[in-house]
């Protein structure tokens, strides 16, 4: 629950900004609590996790000089965010003071990790960060940042553009490793240098956490801003053929709705995946709304802007986009957060798995307890003793408590475009008719053959 103490402070609210912030806030809070996929559902205390990613844009040095963010802004990033149980975040810049403002209005409970600065002309100087709720969710004392090895440096002997930030955490009977990238964008078209390096930063380290899944037996979870177009992308690809799962539904995460940047896939223990509910945040239908322009004309940066006397601007009509395209998007982001519900509470199929199918026809009687004293001078375990044998009935099969929320279990891996386009042609080549034949006659040598009758 966010702490709004702030807006009654004068010296940083005057009434009527307090006034403004709070109906919008009141907005805000009314559609995160409309059902999925407009809004985020309810946080639980143990039943599901709602893990979030979100790429916050430039948060905060205002290098570009659209800002600084408002006041308002940070009471809107952090409602967000509290509707998450852990969110990882992308562009967190160097000074973190503006995060910490956002975690301390979260309120007690709320804390985060982040990694340092990633230097270089790509890196940005930016951080990646997970916030989350340690009520919730445990930080089980693993975090670093993912590098390349020598054999698998990109063309020039790159690294990644911004190191990959691993953390380990537990959830209930949930334990998972969170990694969050902000893979390098480069140029548009597939054939340039920059698309191939967006390509092979996603297919390393996609290859690199399901051989650590593998090898640990572990959950991992990647999440955050991979720069994907579009579900059949080649960028897409690069993720999913290393066994990657996506939720059953995928949502676009920029702010036009037009691309699928952000992603959260999942490579995980057998049946400890269910997918309960995800979606994608738009909060551009609560905030910083277009019928807003009027309210926030008076605060858009002059530099931006094409001002005649007086501060009018010459021509509204692009003022106005100013404010809807670009301005906002340094207020909150050009991203829309993106998030999955998953279910944790494996207590009932814990106790399942302790039940002996050979005591349902027949029970036994109860065990004898052994004395609490035997045993504990030698430091040794108490020998119980045998139970006494006696006539017993079977056992009922026990009751079982509904469970909170119903999801559904990991779906298959998407078809890929080349799998689609291969089964095709195979059909298109008479590879049915084929498979077809090969199973009549397989059907005729498997059937007994009649024997003949003996001649007289």
């Amino acid at each position: 629950m966010v702490w709004y103490t702030d807006l009654r402070n004068t010296r940083l609210f005057t009434p009527a900004e307090r006034d403004w912030t709070s109906r919008r806030l009141l907005d805000l809070r009314a559609q995160l609590a409309s059902p999925p996929p407009k809004g985020v559902p309810r946080r639980t205390k143990k039943s599901s996790l709602i893990i979030g990613t979100w790429n916050i844009r430039d948060f905060d040095n205002n290098k570009f000089r659209h800002g600084p963010r408002r006041r308002e802004s940070l009471f809107y990033i952090a409602e967000i965010l509290s509707a998450f149980d852990v969110c990882a975040i992308q562009e967190i810049n160097e000074d973190l003071t503006p995060l910490k403002d956002v975690i301390r209005l979260m309120g007690p409970g709320w804390d985060f990790i982040a990694t340092d600065v990633t230097v270089g002309s790509s890196g940005n100087r930016e951080r990646m960060a997970f916030v989350f709720d340690s009520r919730k969710v445990r930080f089980r004392n693993i975090a670093g940042e993912i590098v390349l090895p020598k054999h698998a440096l990109l063309p020039g002997e790159q690294q990644f553009a911004r190191t990959p930030f691993l953390v380990s955490f537990q959830a209930g009977w949930f334990k998972f490793s969170l990694c969050t990238v902000h893979i390098y964008f480069g140029e548009e078209s597939k054939g340039s240098d920059g698309y191939q390096r967006r390509v092979q930063e996603i297919e390393y380290l996609a290859k690199e956490m399901a051989g650590r899944a593998e090898r640990e037996k572990e959950n991992y979870i990647l999440l955050g801003d991979f720069n994907i177009k579009n579900p059949i992308d080649e960028t897409m690809q690069a993720l999913i053929k290393a066994g990657f799962q996506l939720p059953p539904e995928q949502y676009p995460s920029n702010l036009l709705g037009t691309n699928y940047y952000d992603q959260i896939a999942f490579r995980t223990r057998p049946d400890e995946l269910t997918f309960l509910s995800s979606g994608a945040f738009d909060w551009s239908q609560s905030v910083y709304r277009p019928e807003h322009y009027e309210h926030y004309a008076p605060a858009l940066p002059d530099r931006h802007r094409d001002l005649g006397e007086g501060g009018t601007p010459r021509d509204k009509a692009k003022d106005k986009e100013y404010y809807s395209k670009r301005w906002l998007t340094w207020q909150m982001s050009d991203h829309l957060p993106l998030w999955v519900e998953l279910a944790v509470d494996f207590s009932d199929a814990h106790l399942l798995n302790n039940l002996d199918p050979a005591f349902d026809s027949a029970g036994a009687p109860a065990q004898l307890e052994a004395d609490r004293e035997d045993g504990v001078a030698a430091g040794l375990p108490p020998e119980l003793p045998a139970p006494v044998r006696g006539k017993t009935k079977g056992r009922k099969a026990p009751k079982i408590a509904p469970p909170e929320k119903k999801g559904t279990l990991a779906p298959a891996p998407r078809m890929t475009a080349g799998e689609s386009w291969r089964i095709f042609w195979w059909v298109a080549g008479g590879g049915m008719d084929r498979m077809r034949k090969a199973r009549e006659a397989h059907k005729t040598a498997d059937k007994p053959k009649k024997a003949k009758k003996a001649k007289a």
